[in-house]
């Protein structure tokens, strides 16, 4: 007996290191280099620009919040870089490895390698050879959880088929297995093991987005884009599944991109804050930065739109509407990507940059008026 429970320990151990992340980049240092590093993304639909020349990196165990109204590109930038659209243009990188790479990229470095090729220059041959390779294998570490739990989820499959079916695709075919590994994620979840025999019609809603949860980290992914997973829930359900994620975040080592509009969410669960606006990341900056020092005008119109529960400020509060042709003027210089504090960028020329560092002193200087 003790001898077939050594067997089966063995079995599910092998099973097991199938799917740790470590074997497919055992030379990745976290504390060096970001676990996701995203380079001049663009994602074009014919004429229209979802995504135009976006950078930002990630860390490992942080939770990095993607926000905007509606239309702006989010889901499109978590979209783009799972690999569910055809980049246009740009690189992305996932724990030191190139996983993604545009299609007008590919055609640079296509013109590159015929350069070299003809130069007899075999060094920068094999440099390009190495730079090109897309390793698609990594991308089963990446999982995303989808903003409509009833659409994301087949109707035809049960709970178990649902959540078992990342496993079979990466090869595992063991039944004691995978029935104690989906029955393990569902109470991780706040599910229990008889709910694998039912179907997605025969839950809540929040009960369907743990479902979908269950399936996204039942892989052990290293990183997890959360596609507004609580816009399409109860205002009290919301809660849950926000602290749900958390804990297992802590549980599991996780790295989370939290997509959504709702900025006052986004504060209470990232450490970093990613403002888009018409395809363009227009303001980055640590979580608690961004609130002390809101520069950019959409910003601060997203953040004047946040309720609160005090009727005093909510007399006072004042709606800031963004207009860029009012806000900005751009006829001489256009805009870039510049580092106004340490660690938080804002999309602005020179002269708005300047403006930038005048605003920051007042904002200090107010606040150290209040503290008195």
């Amino acid at each position: 007996m003790s001898e077939k429970m050594t067997g089966r320990e063995q079995k599910d151990n092998k099973l097991d290191t199938m799917l740790r992340v470590d074997n497919y980049t055992p030379n990745f240092d976290p504390e060096k280099e970001p676990i996701l590093r995203v380079e001049h993304l663009k994602q074009y639909f014919k004429r229209t620009k979802a995504v135009d020349d976006v950078s930002f990196d990630i860390w490992k165990g942080e939770v990095f919040g993607l926000v905007g109204e509606s239309g702006c590109g989010k889901t499109t930038t978590g979209r783009s870089i799972i690999g569910l659209y055809e980049i246009t243009d740009g690189d992305v990188f996932f724990r030191g490895k190139r996983i993604g790479m545009g299609v007008d990229a590919l055609k640079r470095w296509k013109k590159q390698f015929a350069e070299a090729k003809a130069a007899g220059d075999t060094k920068k041959m094999e440099e390009l050879k190495t730079d090109k390779v897309v390793h698609k294998d990594l991308m089963t570490k990446i999982q995303m959880i989808f903003q409509d739990p009833v659409g994301s989820l087949d109707p035809r499959m049960t709970v178990r088929e649902i959540i078992a079916e990342g496993l079979k695709i990466r090869g595992i075919r063991d039944k004691k297995f995978i029935e104690d590994r989906v029955a393990g994620v569902l109470e991780k979840v706040g599910l229990v093991p008889e709910h694998a025999e039912r179907y997605p019609h025969e839950f809540s809603g929040g009960q369907r987005q743990r479902i979908g949860i269950a399936r996204a980290i039942v892989l052990q992914p290293d990183l997890i884009i959360a596609d507004e997973p609580i816009s399409a829930l109860d205002v009290s359900i919301q809660a849950q599944v926000i602290n749900l994620m958390n804990d297992l975040r802590d549980e599991m080592g996780l790295t989370i991109m939290f997509i959504a509009h709702d900025l006052s969410v986004v504060k209470y669960f990232s450490d970093r804050i990613g403002v888009m606006y018409y395809g363009k990341m227009v303001e980055l900056a640590d979580s608690d930065e961004l609130f002390a020092h809101p520069l950019h005008p959409y910003t601060k119109s997203l953040l004047s739109a946040i309720p609160l529960p005090d009727p005093n400020y909510e007399k006072r509060r004042k709606r800031i509407t963004y207009v860029p042709s009012l806000s900005h003027d751009y006829s001489e210089e256009g805009p870039t990507f510049k580092e106004i504090l340490p660690k938080h960028y804002v999309l602005c020329n020179t002269a708005e940059y300047e403006k930038y560092l005048k605003e920051v002193e007042e904002l200090d200087a107010n606040a150290r008026r209040k503290q008195r």
